[in-house]
Formats: C-alpha cells, sequence, structure tokens
C-alpha cells in the first residue's frame, strides 16, 4: 500500500501548484468553477527513462475519488478508491480497504481538491490567449516549478494552466523547461465527462 499512498501525495500537489499573484483571481475563479461541477477527469503523463507514467484521476462531488497509475514496470495500475473517510486499493487483484492512517492521507487529498484548498501563494503571469491543440485557450504561467531529478533541476522550469475561455473552467496543466528545450515533464489535461460515477469496490461504506 506504499505506493499508493505515494501515488495520492503525488496527485495531491497538481492543482495547488496551479498558483498566481497578478493573476491569482482569476486562477482561482477557474478551480473554484471546477469545484462546482458535479465531477471531473484529470489525465497526466510523466515521461522517464523506462518509459511514461500515466496518472487518471476521476473526482465525484463531494468526496469521491477513483485514481489509477500505470508505470513502467508495474504490472497492474495501482488503483486508489476513496469515499468520504473511506478508501480502498488494489494492484490487478482483489480490493482491500486501507489502514485508517493512508485513508487518511488520501482521503485529505480529496478534500482539499474538492471542498477545502489550500492558499494559493505563487506568482503567475497571465499569457492571454493562446492557441493550444488547435484551440484558444487562456493561458497563465508560473515563473519556476520545483521538478525531484537532479538533471531537471539545472534548468529552469515552468508551469502553464490554461483555461477553457467559453466555460472558464482549466483544461491544460503542463510543466516544462523554460527553453522548450525538451517535451513536458509533466502533460496534465482536466475534462469534463457527464457520466463519471464512482462507487465503493466492497459496498458502499455505513
Amino acid at each position: 500500500m506504499k505506493r499508493l499512498l505515494l501515488a495520492s501525495i503525488a496527485a495531491a500537489l497538481l492543482p495547488s501548484a496551479a498558483l498566481a499573484e497578478d493573476c491569482r483571481p482569476a486562477v482561482e475563479a477557474a478551480f473554484a468553477k471546477q469545484r462546482q461541477q458535479k465531477g471531473f477527469r484529470f489525465v497526466a503523463e510523466m515521461p522517464s527513462p523506462e518509459g511514461a507514467t500515466r496518472m487518471t484521476i476521476d473526482y465525484v462531488l463531494p468526496d469521491r475519488m477513483h485514481q489509477s497509475v500505470e508505470a513502467p514496470g508495474q504490472p497492474a495500475p495501482v488503483q486508489t478508491i476513496a469515499i468520504g473517510r473511506w478508501a480502498w486499493g488494489s494492484q490487478g487483484g482483489a480490493w482491500e480497504e486501507l489502514q485508517p492512517q493512508f485513508a487518511q492521507s488520501i482521503t485529505s487529498h480529496v478534500r482539499e481538491t474538492l471542498v477545502s484548498p489550500p492558499p494559493m501563494t505563487a506568482a503567475f503571469d497571465c499569457l492571454g490567449t493562446v492557441k493550444h491543440d488547435g484551440a484558444d485557450l487562456v493561458a497563465y504561467r508560473s515563473g519556476k516549478a520545483q521538478d525531484a531529478s537532479a538533471d531537471a533541476a539545472a534548468k529552469p522550469l515552468a508551469r502553464t494552466i490554461y483555461v477553457d475561455p467559453a466555460s472558464g473552467l482549466p483544461v491544460r496543466n503542463v510543466v516544462e523547461h523554460t527553453d522548450g528545450s525538451a517535451p513536458p515533464v509533466f502533460d496534465g489535461r482536466y475534462t469534463y465527462p457527464a457520466d463519471i460515477t464512482i462507487d465503493s469496490p466492497l459496498g458502499e461504506p455505513k
């Protein structure tokens, strides 16, 4: 279950990195509007020499999450489901209820994402309307983003949040080198399917 916890902690870092100074109210408004939706999906890819890690997280408000992490060398995706104060995990086998200390970390992430996000404090620049993936999106970019690898740390990284101007919702969360010398080190996409449902794998908690 240790990898389940680490995956959930990594996921918890994503929305809170979308921060702003001059443009902070606009970014805050986009994520606040996201928390008003019935649910949303976040899919992110993180390349590495061993291959890309892919993380898919479904959220259903007010307190449900289903996370799946596919990583090189793993025999099956690491999956986590959280509902209220309960959490379950699986890696290609039977689901099991997580111990309270693991469940608490995961459900705390869900609360921070869907109900009580941490304050936004880092600086973002307004980039205005940009063309991205063939669509006109409003972009906000941070000066730097932290990366744990020594090689990447030698080059400045920036995080860009893209917002759909029609809906006012975040649609992309990208971390890349500021000089554009390599593909993104983190590429996340938000979508808003109307049919997302998340159920307990072992029966609804009571």
